[in-house]
């Protein structure tokens, strides 16, 4: 029954993951790099694909509930891949809304429309759903990702129908989103073993163990949290990792190795990257509109205030 929960939180939240990326790919001379998708249209078109995803399982014969959109808390944190840096910040949102409150984890677990309705199907109807929802595995496309990893995903399937319709062609998608995903990840593992990088993390973990919280990182230091936790809790842990982002030197050292193999790696895959945000802003207009029609009180509407 897991399972179901959580292919019904990937409703919401799956991504396109894979296609044919040539890794020495490079842009046009002139080639310029778009800008990023922010974080509300990012969620715009998430939330398109998650109709279209619904409109090709009803077609299949499986009508499912809309899955529900997650609450937010408050404005959008800053910027904190490598670390928290923003002290004020911190102490008025701690994380913001990578971590909720036992009581707002409770509630999104019991919220679960579309596993409920899976869960209601017989073993056999749930398999078939399954299939039509991810393709059973069948023509699959893969990509090796800047990283090493290969990844793949069946081109047949509501998910993948669903990104071909909004984004053009499903394969081209695939393959540009998966590396412009696996270019960040593979410069913020780079940025964390950087020995400039390095130095300065012993100094802020001295000055996190001195506040009684011994972390050898941000990271180590956010995985002890969890993502659910007491607000006071979550406060402490975001206010110490930002104060001592700052009187340790580490927030200014995490901007330049960021940036510095951001601009790196992201040089080696420029092609997939350049495609991946021109299909991405250029989905938004029909992304929007999918939205609005479907339901014109969803669309950019969110919850005010903070916690």
């Amino acid at each position: 029954m897991r399972r179901f929960a959580a292919l019904s939180l990937l409703l919401i939240t799956t991504l396109a993951a894979c296609g044919p990326g040539d890794p020495g790919a490079r842009a046009e001379p002139d080639a310029t790099l778009p800008r990023e998708a922010t974080t509300e249209e990012l969620a715009t078109l998430r939330r398109a694909e998650e109709i279209l995803e619904r409109r090709c399982m009803a077609r299949a014969g499986f009508a499912l509930p809309a899955a529900p959109q997650p609450a937010r808390s408050g404005p959008e944190p800053p910027p904190m891949a490598l670390v928290l840096a923003d002290v004020a910040w911190a102490r008025e949102h701690g994380y913001g809304t990578r971590v909720r409150t036992p009581e707002e984890t409770a509630r999104l677990r019991a919220d679960d429309p579309v596993g409920d309705r899976l869960r209601a199907l017989t073993p056999e109807r749930r398999a078939e759903a399954l299939r039509a929802w991810q393709g059973g595995g069948v023509d699959t496309v893969e990509v090796t990702l800047p990283g090493g990893m290969t990844t793949g995903r069946s081109t047949r399937g509501c998910t993948s129908e669903a990104r071909g319709e909004l984004y053009g062609d499903f394969r081209t998608w695939f393959g540009a989103d998966a590396v412009d995903r696996g270019v960040t990840a593979l410069a913020m593992s780079r940025a964390q073993a950087d020995p400039v990088f390095t130095k300065a993390l012993r100094d802020w973990s001295d000055c996190a163990a001195g506040r009684g919280l011994p972390h050898e990182s941000p990271q180590r230091l956010r995985a002890a949290l969890g993502d659910s936790a007491p607000e006071a809790k979550e406060i402490e842990y975001a206010v110490a990792e930002a104060a001592c982002a700052v009187g340790s030197g580490l927030a200014d050292v995490a901007t330049d190795v960021e940036e510095r193999h951001l601009a790196q790696v992201r040089e080696q895959y420029l092609a997939d990257v350049i495609h991946a945000r021109r299909m991405r802003l250029a989905a938004l207009p029909e992304a929007d509109r999918i939205v609005r029609d479907e339901d014109p009180s969803r669309l950019n509407t969110h919850k005010k205030g903070t916690r």
